[in-house]
């Protein structure tokens, strides 16, 4: 009887001192921006529509109605040409570059305006940058984040191989359009600027100037 109860307070200290494991982050989940448009239409109380692209991407080009800015990354005054040094990368593309670190607000922001089991619906310019900042809202401990697989403006029409002949010889480069983003598949587009979806700390210093 005595090493039974020895074997049982034996297996209890173990049980006490083997290490706590820390519950696994969600992973986002990918989804095309027409299963967004269902969401939405569906739970418009459940679901929110965050554009991570820049404030000017939001403001110039157009957005969701009702879609929150908070960008990802933030447009910089650095002019590049594409290819040329740009923070020791390429620069992407000829034009004013984004940061090449995220938004050191952006978690900070989305926690300040969603709960942790908020249906978050990411949208980005064409997927990439929605999944980067979907794995980390995720990592952050939002439970129910998905990234619009394509974007606002959608992959690009010609497939990569051809993209270099193209740029050589076509007249027709980077004017065909793009597929299965926001706007290819007609969905609503504003380009109102609604103070309740505009980056907070822009609404926050306008509301402090004098």
């Amino acid at each position: 009887m005595t090493r039974i109860i020895a074997i049982i307070a034996m297996a209890c200290m173990l049980a006490l001192a083997a290490p706590v494991q820390g519950k696994q982050a969600a992973e986002p989940i990918t989804i095309s921006v027409l299963e967004a448009a269902q969401m939405l239409a569906s739970q418009p109380k459940e679901v929110f529509l965050v554009d991570v692209r820049s404030r000017a991407e939001y403001a110039l080009l157009g957005h969701p109605p009702q879609a929150y800015n908070v960008p990802w990354r933030l447009a910089t005054n650095d002019f590049q040409i594409k290819g040329g040094p740009y923070q020791g990368n390429k620069a992407p593309f000829t034009g004013y570059q984004l940061s090449p670190q995220p938004n050191p607000d952006f978690i900070g922001v989305m926690k300040s305006l969603f709960k942790p089991g908020d249906k978050l619906l990411i949208l980005s310019t064409a997927g990439e940058q929605g999944a980067q900042a979907a794995a980390a809202l995720s990592k952050a401990g939002f439970t129910q984040v998905f990234n619009l697989e394509h974007g606002f403006l959608g992959q690009p029409l010609l497939v990569d191989k051809q993209a270099e002949l193209a740029e050589k010889y076509s007249s027709l480069y980077m004017t065909r359009g793009r597929l299965n983003g926001w706007l290819f598949w007609g969905l609503p587009v504003t380009h109102k600027m609604d103070p309740r979806y505009i980056y907070p700390p822009d609404t926050k210093r306008m509301q402090n100037q004098k």
